[in-house]
């Protein structure tokens, strides 16, 4: 294996004086090896435990019962990952020294023998030296030309090609879609699981949407199943499960990866979003975009959650954590029944305390850092994760045409920065109605910009290119700049002017469906200066993520 040597000690003897003592010289490590321990250093160890004091024993065996579920789970997310994923942690695992057993250590937190952080580079094992941006949901040796004259060729297996619940395959010589059912043989323990949990769930619409996971995950229609997880109602616990999000098909953003995620309700929390919700409507009517663009009734039947995670499985697990999400992506869905916004406040909580409130304590001038806030921060992650639901969700006179469908590979770096950037343009409808003061403005400014730097630190990924675009937009307009004593600060007369011309350049690229445009901007901002290398290099010291373990 390419950078990966089998350890020999050498041991030399040496008299010293009268004393003759033996001196034994330390192994030499190699490069590679020590390379592998400074970045699984980067994600700092948290221990996290859900208090489950407050379910009844059932409740507490139906967690049991979805934590395996979630490790079947993890298991198929291995598969998608990339090809040589499963193969190279098995290798590592069979050679048993230290040295691979830290290798191991990291491609388990990767998932494959490729580093997100450092944009994708192989770190061990041999073979290509990024990730192929189709994962393992494409053959590792076709186009994207390939695919797209195959569907031209024959336009009646175009909807299989572009699902998001098929793989695709080269068989006799030419493409094929499998669906997921198919392709993966856990899927049968993994739906009879959810139907054991079924019989746990005490709550009836909980029970009712577990039965329907079962079946989705047997035939890849997940519609029914999505409605009934957004008619949750009463229920203490809560559950992500199967194929969900589009990031690791960076070839074409069509297939969507297998991920768990076991939820316990903070029902307190919960209360104090609610003035999120209600005002859905006048974050939309507010969106710097034509009235003609912007939707009608979005806040109805939207879910605002707090909740704190027990167990994280597959693609929301690889390399950086995720802190919240917004969920259904189906827009029939979210047309029929809204979305569900979980905020997972043990993770906001975790890495506020580790990196966050350490990057604003680094970068950002004294007077600035003093409103960096964890309060902030999580209402922040809050705003992010309802800007989803806000604009357009279909390209503008193409009623069927999604607009994840119409930017393709570009679209989730675009709707990212979207979501963002619209999270702090909401704050200026917050000031001006008087829900929130300006000392709680300028603490969610402040830690806006410490949590820039915490995203451009992913190395790659939609997050990564959001960040990188709103970083280098706003320096260039001059509302981010350097002080003469080298730290950062902001522009405040500028602050919500140029969010909201930037949060108006996304939004009119999602509204027109501009494939083009979108790579414009990505060209033009998702670019990592030498100014931001610099930047991020004062911040090594300070982790990247956190490596999570789930105590319940």
């Amino acid at each position: 294996m390419k950078n990966l040597l089998s350890l020999v000690l050498f041991v030399s003897f040496a008299f010293v004086s009268c004393a003759e003592k033996e001196v034994i010289e330390e192994p030499k490590m190699s490069d590679e090896h020590a390379m592998v321990i400074e970045r699984i250093n980067a994600y700092a160890p948290v221990t996290l435990k859900s208090d489950l004091s407050g379910l009844t024993e059932r409740e507490r065996a139906l967690v049991a019962k979805l934590v395996e579920a979630g490790k079947i789970v993890d298991d198929i997310f291995w598969e998608q990952s990339t090809h040589d994923a499963i193969s190279t942690r098995d290798s590592l695992m069979a050679l048993n020294t230290d040295e691979a057993k830290d290798f191991l250590k990291y491609v388990k937190i990767n998932y494959g023998p490729y580093d997100p952080l450092y944009d994708n580079d192989r770190f061990v094992g041999s073979g290509v030296a990024k990730r192929p941006q189709g994962g393992g949901f494409y053959p590792e040796d076709m186009t994207k030309e390939e695919f797209e004259a195959f569907i031209a060729a024959n336009p009646d297996q175009a909807e299989a090609f572009k699902s998001q619940y098929t793989i695709i395959v080269r068989e006799n010589g030419t493409l094929k879609a499998v669906p997921y059912h198919q392709k993966y043989e856990k899927t049968e323990r993994l739906a009879s699981l959810l139907e054991e949990a079924a019989e746990l769930a005490d709550n009836a619409s909980l029970k009712k949407y577990l039965q329907l996971r079962a079946t989705a995950t047997r035939t890849d229609d997940y519609y029914e199943s999505d409605l009934a997880w957004m008619e949750l109602e009463g229920n203490n616990v809560d559950l992500v499960i199967g194929p969900i999000e589009n990031y690791q098909d960076e070839l074409f953003n069509y297939k969507t990866a297998h991920e768990a995620v076991v939820l316990v309700k903070d029902f307190e929390a919960s209360a104090e979003l609610e003035l999120y919700k209600s005002n859905m409507q006048n974050f939309e009517n507010s969106l710097p975009l034509e009235n003609k663009f912007k939707q009608k009734n979005i806040g109805e039947g939207n879910v605002i959650q707090v909740v704190n995670v027990v167990y994280f499985g597959g693609d929301c697990n690889q390399g950086v954590k995720t802190i919240a999400a917004a969920l259904p992506n189906d827009p029939k869905v979210a047309e029929a029944k809204g979305r569900k916004l979980s905020m997972y406040k043990n993770h906001m909580e975790a890495k506020f305390d580790k990196i966050v409130a350490e990057i604003g304590k680094t970068l950002l001038t004294p007077e600035r850092n003093k409103y960096v806030d964890k309060k902030a921060f999580t209402s922040f992650v809050t705003l992010h994760e309802v800007s989803h639901a806000l604009g357009p969700k279909y390209v503008n006179g193409k009623k069927n045409m999604e607009i994840r469908n119409a930017l393709k590979e570009r679209y989730s770096a675009i709707e990212e920065c979207k979501a963002d950037a619209l999270s702090m343009y909401n704050h200026k409808y917050l000031l001006e109605s008087g829900i929130k003061d300006q000392e709680y403005i300028e603490k969610a400014k402040a830690t806006y910009l410490a949590g820039l730097y915490r995203s451009i630190r992913f190395g790659s990924g939609a997050h990564y290119n959001a960040n990188l675009i709103q970083l280098n937009y706003l320096k260039e307009q001059g509302v981010i700049f350097t002080t003469a004593e080298g730290k950062l600060d902001l522009n405040d007369d500028l602050f919500f002017e140029k969010m909201g011309e930037l949060s108006n350049l996304i939004l009119m690229t999602q509204v027109n469906g501009d494939y083009d445009k979108a790579g414009e901007i990505l060209a033009k901002y998702a670019v990592l200066s030498d100014e931001l290398k610099k930047e991020i290099e004062i911040l090594k010291a300070i982790p990247r993520d956190i490596a999570t373990e789930y105590i319940y």
